[in-house]
């Protein structure tokens, strides 16, 4: 018998909250798109493991375990879903550890981050869109605080940023927290147009630590206080990619597709 498995793999979060709404979410979405499958977890982040290993009790395998876990189990086929949103650092590390198992399961196969193919763009900016209809009017932009990266996978948020733009959807300005394009920018951005407040939310799975504290923060150095100590009105929308369920259907899609490769 041919058992099968799905494996989500996120990096993790340390705010409950957020994780049922976003990491959570997508997991039981997936697994409901998937019920043949054995479904299973696994985080990147050791220190998120380990927080909600000694605050709640709760022990979550990182990839080579959860992949080791599963050989053990009698798994041999299985899908790899990450919730990753670029090819950056974290998710290359991530399949660097999946290639090491490649020859142990008789058929492992991934499915791709979230922002991958052209389609997959499009089909992000038109959800944004959509879920936003709302607060895009006159005086107002909504800015997306991505997480940003050395790696050259950076140039994502430069593409999505082109995407808002063939969409029609002038009024989304995507800025990184740690790359470019960069807060100054950002700032630089608004101030070249009629705007009068800026909402603030983050392009990142779940609303954590850099939503909470370089976002929303209260410190001098936040996005928040920088655009307020600008002259503008500022609205910070705690809400993570995770609990759109565009954004989820779209990490169901990678994962069928990845199904589509399994060899019957």
């Amino acid at each position: 018998m041919n058992r099968k498995a799905i494996l989500v793999i996120s990096f993790g979060t340390r705010y409950q909250e957020t994780r049922e709404k976003t990491l959570n979410a997508i997991e039981r979405d997936i697994q409901a798109a998937f019920p043949e499958y054995e479904f299973r977890r696994a985080y990147t982040s050791p220190t998120i493991i380990r927080i909600l290993q000694s605050r709640d009790g709760e022990n979550v395998d990182d990839v080579e375990q959860a992949l080791t876990r599963l050989w053990a189990d009698g798994y041999r086929t299985v899908i790899v879903q990450t919730t990753h949103i670029i090819h950056g650092f974290e998710y290359h590390k991530m399949m660097k550890i999946i290639e090491e198992f490649q020859d142990d399961f008789a058929q492992l196969v991934c499915g791709a981050p979230l922002l991958s193919g052209d389609d997959d763009y499009r089909q992000a900016v038109r959800i944004m869109g959509k879920e936003w209809k709302d607060m895009c009017r006159a005086g107002t932009n909504v800015l997306l605080m991505g997480h940003g990266t050395e790696h050259a996978a950076n140039m994502a948020y430069a593409k999505l940023q082109t995407a808002f733009l063939a969409e029609g959807l002038p009024d989304f300005l995507v800025g990184t927290v740690e790359a470019s394009p960069t807060l100054e920018n950002m700032i630089a951005l608004v101030r070249e147009r009629a705007t009068h407040q800026v909402v603030l939310t983050p392009f990142m799975i779940v609303a954590g630590q850099h939503a909470y504290h370089d976002m929303a923060g209260e410190q001098e150095d936040s996005w928040k206080s920088r655009f307020e100590r600008n002259g503008y009105q500022v609205e910070c929308v705690m809400k993570g990619l995770g609990e759109y369920q565009g954004i989820r259907d779209l990490y169901i899609r990678h994962a069928k597709e990845a199904e589509g490769k399994l060899k019957n």
